[in-house]
């Protein structure tokens, strides 16, 4: 961070060897932003929605009236030496506000609807050191912070690691639960290796065949975003105008529906373009797109952000065609650094899990910042949604006929 920063943070208490700044306003965001890029490429665990090119633009247009605040986890420099201040974490939050089975205000990671990961930004190697320290901002804030939920978290590697080690350490209550997982792809040596493991010899067959199909009725051409000399906006019409034609578009869910999502993925799409983290494919016939996908790349990984293809084609697969061809383009991006792909699709994804043989493995940690009342709502946290799944069950055996106000209130 600027120095400039650092000197109006001086006042700023330590928690655990680092102060915490705390920004609630985009317009103070702006001496940050050289050290939290530099933080996003240097994080253990990469999360490009955490990078400050796609989350001040999410920010901007998809938080609506939510309040939030990001934290800037600091090293201090050394006085006696010439070292200035390391930013090694950023954690952003949104303020606390109610949940079902909680009579306490619940704090919670940033999260919108085209966010697909809550893992906070951790210098690689920083890990224990600055889950300690944000355990112990909690703490200190916990009358503002009661409770803390990380909603589909990264259930293993070296940020789950730290923080259950911080948790033990600092004597904190918390529950750990809602296991699942999700596709994620390790490319190997060889794509089609890769693929003939993931797919039956017939499935191969069938999908050679429906691109022999599609060839057969016009020139079909496979697109790839080149870095330099595209024109970008036409790419990126192209696809918003493919997904609203689709069933998206009938369900308002496209990108194109809401003015507001068609600006951040613009302003999106365009800042990675521009730093050589956007990855577009297209597959088209006679010059009339079929499928798109759409990736943000962050060294070592890469992430799934969008695909869309044109329903009229169904029978073909189009869509299924161009991962086919992802596939392929991941086995020779190996080289560049690209050493994991996720796919950010729901656990229950059918062609994701067909395509793609790993998977990253997700729970939800809920969190007591060290307040009595906290602590107990912790502990009781589970068996309440024990009772609330039960009574869920119990509601689904009760006969149609019965009046909805009886369901309700359980006959």
């Amino acid at each position: 961070m600027k120095q400039k920063a650092f000197e109006q943070d001086s006042g700023l208490s330590l928690y655990g060897g680092y102060r915490i700044a705390v920004v609630r306003s985009l317009e103070d965001v702006g001496p940050c932003l050289a050290d939290w890029e530099a933080l996003a490429r240097s994080a253990g665990e990469p999360n490009v929605f955490y990078s400050p090119w796609a989350l001040l633009p999410a920010l901007e247009h998809l938080a609506g009236d939510k309040r939030f605040a990001l934290l800037f986890v600091i090293r201090p420099g050394r006085p006696d030496t010439a070292d200035r201040p390391v930013l090694d974490g950023f954690f952003p939050l949104l303020e606390p506000a109610g949940c079902a089975l909680l009579p306490l205000k619940v704090a919670r990671m940033f999260r919108h609807r085209y966010c697909f990961s809550v893992a906070p930004l951790v210098r690689e190697g920083r890990e224990p050191a600055v889950m300690r320290a944000f355990l112990r901002w909690l703490q200190a804030h916990r009358r503002q912070y009661p409770l803390l939920l990380l909603r589909d978290a990264p259930a293993d590697g070296p940020l789950a690691t730290a923080l259950r080690s911080a948790l033990a350490d600092e004597g904190r209550h918390f529950h750990e639960g809602a296991r699942r997982s999700r596709a994620l792809i390790e490319p190997g040596d060889d794509a089609e290796d890769y693929l003939g493991r993931a797919l039956s010899a017939k499935r191969r067959k069938e999908y050679r065949r429906q691109g022999r199909r599609l060839a057969e009725l016009g020139e079909l051409r496979l697109r790839v975003l080149q870095p330099h000399g595209e024109d970008l906006g036409a790419w990126l019409s192209a696809f918003v105008a493919l997904e609203a034609k689709g069933w998206k578009g009938q369900s308002r869910s496209a990108l194109g529906c809401r003015a507001a999502c068609r600006r951040y993925f613009e302003e999106v799409a365009t800042a990675a373009y521009a730093r050589g983290q956007l990855r577009m494919l297209e597959l088209s016939l006679d010059g009339r797109p079929l499928a798109m996908l759409c990736d943000f790349l962050a060294p070592p990984g890469a992430f799934a952000f969008k695909v869309a293809f044109d329903e009229d084609y169904a029978r073909y697969s189009p869509g299924a065609l161009l991962e086919l061809e992802c596939i392929r383009l991941l086995h020779e991006q190996k080289a560049q650094g690209i050493r994991w792909m996720d796919s950010c699709a729901a656990p229950e994804h059918g062609l994701s899990n067909s395509l793609w043989l790993e998977r990253k493995p997700l729970c939800t940690f809920l969190l007591s910042s060290g307040s009595l009342l906290a602590d107990c709502w912790v502990e009781l946290y589970p068996y309440g949604k024990r009772l609330k799944g039960c009574w869920r069950r119990y509601q689904a055996r009760l006969p149609d006929w019965l009046p909805s106000w009886s369901r309700t209130a359980g006959g």
